[in-house]
């Protein structure tokens, strides 16, 4: 009886970790890496190219939003505000119903929809330095070509 519990509870863990890995990962490396950024560069706004949406529903995760995601961010990069600005603006245009998805420096999640028409924008004021991880996603399942744009203010 105690090897019935023991199999059951073995299956639970590694369903609950195969579970787990299907949602967007902070500690996972970055798929694009942006290197550290300055205020002062991101002071003349500075955009990347990105196929937007992924295979993890957001309905299912702890991150806050609706959407379709990758587990691994899409971008990772190392703000240094060395300006004191008190703005860091991340906005997506994309081909699609696109989603943001960001983890900051202090490790708080921000998510928005529909900013501008179908392409979300996220502001994050008085920005800490630090590591931020970016999730471009869809609204749907479908993926698309998009852009994101990332200035300070």
């Amino acid at each position: 009886m105690n090897q019935l519990f023991a199999v059951i509870a073995v299956v639970l863990v590694g369903f609950t970790a195969s579970a787990a890995s299907a949602c967007p990962d902070w500690r996972l490396d970055g798929r694009t890496s942006l290197g550290t950024l300055t205020g002062s560069y991101l002071s003349a706004p500075r955009s990347w190219n990105v196929q937007a949406g992924g295979n993890n529903n957001l309905a299912n995760c702890e991150a806050p939003g609706n959407g379709w995601v990758i587990s691994d961010p899409d971008f990772e990069l190392a703000f240094q505000n060395d300006g004191g600005y008190g703005r860091l603006a991340f906005a997506v245009v994309g081909n699609c119903d696109t989603v943001l998805l960001i983890n900051d420096a202090n490790g708080q999640w921000h998510f928005n929809d529909d900013s501008a028409g179908l392409n979300p924008a996220v502001t994050i004021t008085n920005p800490p330095n630090g590591i931020y991880d970016v999730w471009v996603g869809t609204y749907g399942t479908t993926t698309c070509p998009a852009q994101i744009e990332i200035a300070t203010y």
